[in-house]
């Protein structure tokens, strides 16, 4: 037995559960791949609605602390002009006019107006008349010639409240003669903080343009320099957004926004926490992963399940490919030793010291069988037969056994006949062939046989034989053997038989079902 036949589409239905595996993670890296796509757009987006919230919230602390050092920069002006055109004095008419002037300062605002020894003369909060602020640095700027200045955070001195001053420069007749300032408590930032509902871990901060902290929400307890951070190289635009690290404050890792506040060294910063920003997106994440892992193991068992299924559906389809090619072998061996054994009985017929004739005749019919059984294990055909092939060679085999010069014309459709039904066809050719070579070319002349087989329905087929030679009577031909061979022959096909001869020559025709 031969496996090599049907190695190949053994081979391949056995690759065929490694190509669904193979499939089955395609897929699954596939889904993977999709899902972290779908995840990292879903980062992006809540990242970057962070970025834009992180800006219009430092847009919004900008317009407020810019309102804030309008509000103070008009109440200074007005200090200025009250004090009148000499040095500052403490007189009640002066003190009068600054009330006056201040008087729309926002809740928590305080004035404060110094001579040009720091000495505060003038203050909304009188307890504090008598401080001397010499020591401060903006003090010192505005002596040193500053027309203003906005203070870095500082510990107001009677009430340690963290504060920032916008102060102005006094002069009179082009001599310092003092400052007056506004004190606003960083407090007020905390408002913007809750007005803009940012998150607990966010803050809301005011810088000036060389680092130093203004003001902050969540306070702290003394201003810090922050010149060494991102911010500045980034707060070179006009606003903007960037992520800054683990922050020099609280170290915390924040969305940072900033905006700079028109006509001032300041810039309005918020950082929301990006803990806070991405919190949806890990709450969306938990929430898909908690779904997609169940359901991706429920796909890869489901996988596995069925490249198990399909190898051991493939397993018992090699096993029946195995018998099926054993039962060929078989068959096989079975039509070729019967081809063997009547090759051995025409053998010994020929030894048999019988007439040419009959010897011919028996061998041809035993010819006619070994074909049949030679055409089934060569094509492998045990069930329905080529009959075409099979005709053919017995017809080749007929006109090579003869010493006339007689042509044959064939023109057989290629048929599929029933095993059962093509040994007698082939028998039954046989013996009107053989006949038609020996008897109906007797006289020297041209022959000519023309074998026809042909469908004429659905279910019937037609087999003629006609030749040109010398015709014969039917009825009153002598039924020999062979006559009575194709009776048996066409009673076995269950087919009807015509004959029709004259001085022209012999037309037989078969007309026969054929077995489904």
């Amino acid at each position: 037995m031969s496996t090599q036949s049907v190695a190949s589409p053994i081979q391949s239905r056995i690759a065929a559960p490694s190509a669904t595996i193979a499939f089955g993670i395609l897929l699954l890296c596939a889904i993977a791949a999709l899902a972290v796509l779908l995840a990292w757009r879903d980062y992006q987006g809540a990242t970057e609605k962070g970025e834009a919230n992180a800006l219009s919230s430092a847009r919004v602390v900008a317009a407020h602390f810019q309102w804030m050092l309008q509000a103070s920069d008009q109440a200074l002006r007005r200090i200025d002009a009250a004090l009148g055109p000499e040095p500052i004095s403490e007189t009640t008419n002066t003190i009068f006019n600054i009330e006056e002037a201040v008087g729309d300062l926002p809740r928590g605002f305080q004035y404060s107006v110094y001579d040009e020894t720091g000495q505060l003369r003038f203050s909304s909060v009188r307890a504090a008349i008598g401080i001397n602020v010499s020591d401060r640095e903006y003090f010192q700027e505005l002596r040193d010639g500053s027309n203003s200045v906005i203070s870095p955070l500082l510990d107001e001195r009677l009430s340690n409240e963290n504060v920032f001053v916008v102060a102005r420069r006094i002069t009179r007749s082009g001599k310092f003669r003092g400052a007056a300032s506004i004190a606003i408590p960083t407090a007020r930032m905390a408002e913007f903080w809750r007005s803009m509902n940012l998150g607990p871990f966010s803050s809301v901060s005011v810088i000036r343009t060389d680092g130093w902290l203004v003001a902050r929400f969540p306070a702290l307890s003394k201003t810090m320099n922050l010149n060494d951070t991102p911010l500045l190289d980034a707060a070179r635009a006009q606003s903007g957004v960037y992520h800054s690290g683990n922050s020099p404050v609280d170290g915390r890792a924040r969305i940072v926004g900033f905006w700079r506040v028109e006509g001032a060294p300041i810039i309005a910063v918020a950082g929301i926490e990006r803990g806070e920003v991405l919190e949806t997106f890990w709450r969306n994440l938990l929430t898909g992963t908690v779904i997609a892992v169940p359901l991706f193991g429920m796909l890869a068992w489901g996988l596995l399940g069925t490249a198990r299924l399909q190898r051991a559906d493939e397993a018992r389809r090699l096993e029946l490919e195995r018998s099926l090619e054993h039962n060929r072998f078989l068959l096989r061996e079975i039509h070729h030793r019967i081809k063997n054994n009547l090759q051995t009985v025409a053998s010994l017929v020929r030894l048999q010291p019988l007439p040419a004739d009959a010897r011919a005749s028996i061998a041809g019919r035993i010819g006619a069988m070994v074909a049949v059984h030679e055409h089934i294990y060569q094509n492998d055909e045990y069930g329905d037969v080529s009959v075409d092939q099979y005709l053919q060679r017995l017809i080749d085999d007929v006109r090579d056994g003869s010493s006339k010069d007689i042509g044959v014309e064939v023109e057989i459709e290629p048929l599929l006949v029933d095993r059962d039904q093509a040994l007698p066809l082939g028998l039954l050719v046989n013996e009107i062939l053989s006949n038609a070579f020996k008897h109906a070319f007797e006289r020297a002349q041209f022959g000519q046989i023309k074998i026809s087989l042909a469908m004429v329905s659905d279910h019937e087929a037609r087999l003629t034989i006609s030749d040109n030679g010398r015709g014969f009577d039917p009825d009153s031909a002598p039924q020999n053997m062979g006559s009575k061979l194709v009776a048996a022959f066409a009673s076995q096909l269950k087919g009807e038989v015509a004959t029709d001869s004259s001085e022209r020559g012999t037309t037989f025709t078969l007309t026969f079902p054929i077995w489904k």
